[in-house]
């Protein structure tokens, strides 16, 4: 009973560890390539100007207009957090497998006692009551 409970939980690890895995992967590539998207080119949809009233329309599209050097320069330092991504990843990888193996070992300890009084209350009494 003890080993199905570690196969379960080496199951839960190495699924816990492909997921931080796969997420750490796609954050580093979302965040490595963002320096390449295109700034400029975000406007407000022609759909959208029709119909909106006009003074929210200009309002709207001043205001994207006004943040695209902040945006750009934004995106630009994008790329250099991609290394941060590891050591979070890392970081939250860590914190998950400790609480898996505490929960194991919680689980493991709880199955023992569970064992020890099923045995305790199965045996025979020397003496009448």
């Amino acid at each position: 009973m003890a080993l199905l409970l570690w196969i379960v939980v080496g199951v839960l690890m190495a699924v816990w560890s492909a997921t931080v895995w796969l997420g750490q992967l796609l954050l580093t590539v979302l965040i490595g390539g963002a320096g390449h998207l295109p700034v400029k080119d975000i406007a407000l949809p022609e759909a959208w100007t029709r119909w909106l009233p006009q003074a929210v329309s200009e309002s709207i599209t001043q205001g994207i207009e006004t943040l695209q050097p902040w945006l750009q320069s934004l995106l630009d330092t994008m790329p250099a957090l991609a290394g941060g991504v590891t050591v979070l990843a890392w970081i939250t990888w860590a914190v998950g497998a400790a609480l898996l193996l505490l929960a194991g070992g919680a689980s493991h300890a709880a199955l023992r006692w569970w064992q020890r009084s099923q045995r305790t209350a199965s045996l025979p009494k020397l003496l009448p009551s």
